[in-house]
């Protein structure tokens, strides 16, 4: 794997390269991967004109690629802005790219490896606040419009208790036709144009995936069985608008105290399929 210094879209980034695949981490801003690119071709979404509007009347630039948010979704909070630079550290097969503290008290940081088949995405929140917390790590993968998106919805037992449940956003029109409901699973075709839709799906097992053209991108997290999740235990959520897919995941919600930090770990997988056949 090598590791270099570049400019991508006009921030300062570290390049790594592993296997044909092509990792663009920020650190200008963030922390960020901003490209996870193919050949020419960059899966991930870059959004500059976009943003959301903060509480105290500023913007939140949503950049593009993936990032590290804080759940549960409290505007004070989860939009604080990460548009500044971050203190970046070499590890073993990847680097490492820390946010200083940010508005409400917490530095994010992020961390991605080459590993065998992949790449491990590790993140942390550190609560820098000098007061409790309760907190969830939140990783949003912003991709291409124009693929489909896969939510794991599989049974788990075969007893009378529900054993699984589908999370609906309120702005989500649930007989809306890119949602189609399977039997193991839930798939979002982002098909702009189209209003904003969100689906999540608990407790959140397998992976959660995106097909775009020939390949697909997959993501897993290991599920703590005996945690709680934000937003009704969806630990695995799909966003979707004209402008970008949303692949999120989220570590439990636990009380966080003055220095300390949540982690939450993502494995990222990108294979090639037939472009004539369809996923599965």
């Amino acid at each position: 794997m090598t590791l270099e210094a570049v400019s991508f879209e006009g921030h300062g980034c570290v390049r790594l390269h592993d296997r044909g695949v092509t990792v663009l981490v920020t650190t200008s801003v963030g922390p960020r991967v901003l490209g996870l690119i193919v050949g020419e071709r960059n899966l991930m979404a870059v959004v500059p004109d976009l943003g959301l509007g903060r509480p105290d009347g500023g913007r939140f630039a949503f950049v593009g690629g993936h990032r590290l948010w804080v759940a549960p979704e409290v505007p004070e909070v989860t939009y604080q802005p990460d548009d500044g630079p971050c203190t970046v550290t070499e590890v073993g097969g990847g680097v490492r790219v820390e946010a200083p503290t940010d508005g409400a008290g917490f530095a994010r940081a992020i961390s991605i490896r080459a590993d065998a088949g992949g790449w491990v995405v590790d993140h942390e929140i550190r609560n820098a606040s000098g007061r409790p917390a309760s907190v969830a790590p939140w990783a949003i993968t912003q991709l291409r419009p124009g693929g489909t998106a896969t939510l794991p919805l599989a049974a788990r037992g075969s007893g009378p208790q529900a054993d699984r449940a589908l999370v609906l956003w309120p702005y989500t029109d649930p007989t809306d036709p890119r949602i189609v409901l399977e039997r193991d699973r839930v798939t979002v075709r982002s098909r702009p144009p189209g209003p904003p839709l969100k689906v999540g799906a608990a407790p959140g097992e397998g992976p959660l995936s995106y097909r775009l053209g020939d390949h697909v991108f997959e993501k897993r997290i290991d599920l703590d069985e005996g945690a709680a999740y934000p937003d009704r235990g969806a630990a695995l959520q799909i966003y979707v608008c004209d402008d970008f897919c949303e692949l999120e995941t989220l570590g439990p919600l636990r009380p966080l105290e003055p220095g300390a930090t949540a982690a939450h770990r993502e494995r990222w997988t990108l294979h090639e399929v037939d472009a004539g056949r369809s996923h599965t």
